[in-house]
């Protein structure tokens, strides 16, 4: 199997470990076009690519790609509400999210499908949104973008869904204890 880009990761000495004994726990993906992503999830590692070094810790991911210099991924957007599940009765929902360091926007990514396929997309500046929806169950997550535009690590999608079907009012003789 060729490799376009050679991509060396070095774990750290104890004294950058999370770790007592400097493990670390990382994801390393190889894409089709070559570039290579390491997710960092415990610990502490050195990456080097095209000759620089770049230390990543806990939470933390970074892409190489050939004769590229290694680039940080924004960390996954937190959302604050709707929580996952939440069943409204409003089709103008209020989004919230905690900010990512170095995000410059965000995409709000809302679709029927749990895949996030073909997602309604809106772009904002801060940390609130406000999406109109339709009535039935939607997926939703924000992904943070830097100030070239690149999006950071996707969240998995929550569940969201809107009936607006008013309560049933219950008729009748009442019912004195």
């Amino acid at each position: 199997m060729k490799h376009a880009l050679a991509l060396a990761l070095l774990l750290s000495t104890p004294a950058w470990a999370d770790t007592p004994d400097g493990g670390a726990n990382v994801s390393v993906v190889v894409e089709p076009d070559g570039s290579t992503t390491v997710d960092v999830r415990r610990g502490q590692l050195k990456v080097k690519s095209g000759g620089a070094e770049t230390r990543v810790g806990a939470g933390e991911s970074v892409r190489a790609q050939k004769g590229k210099p290694v680039k940080r991924i924004l960390r996954m957007v937190a959302p604050a509400s709707p929580p996952d599940g939440a069943t409204l009765n409003n089709t103008d929902v209020p989004m919230s999210w905690q900010k990512v360091p170095g995000a410059a926007r965000y995409v709000v990514e809302i679709s029927p499908s749990p895949e996030l396929t073909a997602a309604k997309t809106q772009t904002v500046d801060g940390t609130k949104a406000v999406v109109h929806l339709d009535t039935g169950t939607w997926y939703w997550r924000v992904v943070a973008l830097d100030g070239g535009g690149v999006a950071g690590k996707r969240a998995p999608a929550r569940r969201l869904t809107i009936d607006t079907t008013p309560p049933k009012l219950k008729t009748g003789k009442p019912e004195w204890k």
